[in-house]
């Protein structure tokens, strides 16, 4: 790879090993705080080209030279995220620092660590006391969705796009901004860019984030150097949190918070199942060719239901192409006995092979493509399928390094240390992180994708997490929702909210003669259980009490749960489907 450094641009480039000609983002800027502008300087010798915002007008350009910036309170970043408008004003989000997770053929790959919000405008002056107030929420919501693991960015690399899709371009892709030749699917931050992404100069500022989970690890095996990663990128299209409706089965069903445990899932009535199932197919089928369908949701109960819906719709479908298997996780692997997952492997093994993978030579022969892929899923798509998923590429890796001589034919990974250690732990991170942005928690049943079999410990730790995630899914899920859909910008806040506390969104609380009813239960079971402990003059007298109590208990307990959607934290901003 050649690398040259442009004099007269604020951009890098560098020819490939095909002496294209490809455009990099500069790495690290000065950021110098005017009371009227914010002037962003590219780090790069000679550099003609400083991005220039008028914090009045809103306008943004780029200028030749750089501005008068006497008296500017200077910070040092490492790349725009871009800008979000709320009640107050537009607002620059920037990265402040960054890790770095490894390198793809030589290109570095970040995670976002800090980032900063500033405002436009100077003062609140111009808004009222409400306004203050539903602005600072708005803002808490922005910072809550940058706090989450993880963001991740290259300056040099598109990791938006499959390595296999990036072999083959079209004449001008690498020479676009990567704003423009990202695939928009995964780009997080496509809506804060839009200011940017106007022309072609100040587009080159603008830094794609992909959110999800990157690990890159490099290593020796019998002498050879190996590098093993996995990117995991979270779709834009189906960016929503545990209970607010997913996408894991591709057709119209809910299951809406509502105190339970296991809220219900409800198949929604509509004519319209065949026609969202094909849809989804053929924009998978146009990105990745041949799919296998493979549901882990249980064959009992709700999720039964939702099973045999997916398997009737892919039955009317008459896709000769793919392929669907429906393994019940929990029933086959009961007892702890996660060795049965064999039993799935052994009935997707033909096509696993058949689907093959994209394997090209240092010097640019092509040596085989990927065809087709498994498309996993049980009712959340965290925990059963990561355990499938990482299953899935353990025969793959397995494959590629037979076939690159890196092992012996029938060797296991197993059979090394260091490399097995390395692929279960980052499958088991990927699973951690994904679970930490969907549900809030760490996944459950990583114990057995570190080690390989199920422990104690284990059914511990998934015991805690489920507890924290009942609590963050009613009670704190609404807010995290508004966040995302704010970021997305799938809701976009008007500088006139507020104005009056109607005109707000955010401005609706829960009514306080909700909170009776948890009050009242929780009193009623603390008298109890203090009758059960205290004896009375009489055991009749004492069991009268604990019975009325218990039937207070139970009963505002059955209110509770039947009022329960009026009690969770629901969306405010944006909903895709009707709370009754």
């Amino acid at each position: 790879m050649e690398t040259s450094i442009g004099n007269d641009s604020a951009i890098w480039s560098w020819s490939d090993a095909n002496k294209r000609q490809q455009l990099n983002i500069v790495d690290n800027y000065t950021l110098h705080l005017l009371s009227d502008y914010l002037i962003i300087q590219p780090m790069v010798r000679d550099t003609k080209e400083y991005l220039v915002i008028d914090r009045t007008s809103e306008e943004i350009q780029v200028l030749s030279s750089l501005p008068n910036v006497d008296g500017a309170v200077r910070r040092s970043i490492h790349g725009i995220i871009g800008v979000i408008n709320l009640i107050s004003g537009p607002n620059l989000i920037v990265i402040t620092s960054k890790q770095r997770m490894g390198d793809i053929n030589g290109h570095a790959i970040y995670k976002v660590q800090t980032t900063d919000i500033i405002p436009y405008a100077r003062n609140m002056s111009h808004l009222n006391e409400n306004q203050i107030k539903y602005n600072i929420k708005y803002l808490s919501m922005i910072e809550l969705v940058l706090r989450t693991e993880a963001f991740y960015f290259s300056y040099s690399y598109d990791i938006t796009h499959t390595f296999q899709r990036l072999q083959h371009p079209s004449q001008e892709f690498y020479s676009t901004p990567f704003i423009e030749r990202a695939d928009q699917r995964f780009l997080w931050n496509r809506y804060l860019l839009s200011p940017f992404s106007a022309n072609r100069t100040t587009a080159q500022f603008a830094l794609p984030l992909i959110h999800g989970f990157v690990a890159l690890h490099t290593l020796n095996i019998n002498g050879r150097s190996l590098s093993y990663g996995l990117i995991s990128r979270r779709s834009t299209q189906r960016a929503d949190y545990l209970f607010v409706i997913r996408g894991s089965v591709p057709c119209y069903w809910t299951q809406l918070p509502d105190l339970r445990y296991k809220p219900k899932v409800t198949v929604l009535p509509s004519n319209n199942h065949l026609i969202a199932f094909r849809q989804h197919f053929e924009e998978q089928e146009h990105y990745y060719g041949k799919i296998f369908l493979i549901s882990l949701t249980n064959h009992h109960g709700a999720e039964g239901k939702l099973n045999a819906k997916y398997r009737e719709l892919y039955e009317q479908s008459q896709n000769k192409k793919n392929k669907f298997e429906d393994f019940d996780f929990h029933k086959e692997c009961a007892g702890m006995r996660y060795d049965r997952l064999t039993i799935l492997l052994a009935r997707i093994i033909a096509d696993l092979d058949d689907y093959s993978y994209f394997a090209i030579s240092k010097t640019g022969i092509l040596q085989g493509q990927q065809n087709g892929v498994f498309r996993t899923n049980c009712i959340d798509c965290l925990d059963r399928t990561n355990v499938v998923q990482s299953l899935i590429a353990k025969r793959i890796l397995e494959e590629q390094l037979q076939r690159n001589n890196v092992i012996q034919y029938r060797e296991s990974i197993d059979s090394y240390k260091q490399l097995s250690s390395i692929f279960k732990n980052v499958w088991a991170d990927n699973a951690d992180v994904i679970s930490l942005q969907y549900a809030g928690t760490g996944a459950l049943k990583t114990d057995y994708t570190r080690t390989g079999q199920r422990s104690a410990m284990g059914l511990v730790k998934d015991g805690y997490n489920s507890c924290v995630r009942y609590v963050l899914n009613n009670f704190y899920d609404g807010f995290r929702q508004d966040g995302i859909d704010l970021f997305l910008g799938n809701y976009r806040v008007s500088s006139d909210e507020g104005r009056t506390p109607e005109s707000c969104p955010i401005s609706k609380e829960l009514s306080k003669k909700f909170l009776a009813l948890p009050i009242t239960m929780f009193l009623a079971f603390s008298m109890c259980v203090i009758n059960l402990l205290i004896p009375a003059a009489s055991f009749r007298e004492q069991m009268t009490y604990v019975l009325f109590w218990g039937a207070a208990t139970i009963s505002t307990l059955a209110i509770t749960i039947f009022w329960g959607q009026e009690l969770v934290d629901a969306p405010k901003l944006y909903s895709k489907v009707k709370r009754d």
